[in-house]
């Protein structure tokens, strides 16, 4: 048996650049930043109490979220590259 890296299949591994985690913590840091900034504005625009609560508190934040993911996936992607 050999000590070199191999997968299930049989492929060998070879390692890439390290990936810069602090980047998408960042990322996450400035989306949450966003929120405690924004979150009066958002509902302010909802005029309806109940529709107001849920936009602020459950769809902004996803929204956000979701940008904070297409953000990181597009930084894996060109570091990558």
């Amino acid at each position: 048996m050999t000590n070199e890296a191999t997968t299930l299949m049989g492929r060998e591994e070879h390692l890439g650049k390290p990936y810069p985690l602090w980047a998408e913590r960042l990322l996450l840091l400035a989306a949450a930043v966003l929120f405690i900034l924004m979150r009066e504005t958002v509902a302010d625009a909802v005029d309806q109490p109940v529709a107001s609560v849920l936009v602020t508190y459950v769809v902004f934040p996803l929204a956000l979220l979701a940008g904070v993911e297409l953000l990181g996936r597009t930084l894996q992607r060109s570091i990558r590259s």
